[in-house]
């Protein structure tokens, strides 16, 4: 077995400054219809923008925990989706050129936390591979 793990902080007012540039491109590039949908439900403003830039940060950790970042390896932002499960908890789900990395890890297991507070957001994904490093 092999642990990946991968982390990310991104500036919540970045995220606000792309949005507010070129709102519909940068959301349909960057985040899922789902993704998009989620925040956009939020009460405020203010929570729109920090679960976008926390879904952003576990983009970033996923990308980093498959050892290729994103936007390498023909892996897209839209690759990597946070969901949630029936108890509210996030959840990773990969498609595409992620979901091959994924499989070619031998990736059994995926594991997200997301988190902001002071104008900062954070992610940390951890992936449990089935692989021995030897392979």
């Amino acid at each position: 077995m092999q642990i990946y793990c991968g982390t990310d902080i991104t500036e919540i007012s970045r995220i606000r400054k792309a949005v507010g540039r070129n709102k519909d491109a940068f959301l349909s590039h960057t985040f899922t219809q789902k993704e998009i949908a989620y925040c956009e439900s939020k009460k405020n403003e203010d929570s729109m923008y920090e679960s976008f830039a926390a879904r952003f940060a576990a983009k970033e950790a996923a990308g980093k925990a498959l050892g290729t970042g994103i936007m390498a390896k023909g892996i897209s932002l839209t690759d990597i989706e946070v969901d949630r499960n029936g108890d509210g908890m996030p959840v990773l789900v990969l498609t595409g050129a992620a979901k091959k990395m994924a499989d070619d890890l031998g990736i059994v297991s995926m594991s997200v936390s997301l988190s902001h507070d002071a104008g900062l957001a954070i992610a940390y994904v951890t992936m449990l591979g089935s692989k021995d490093e030897e392979e």
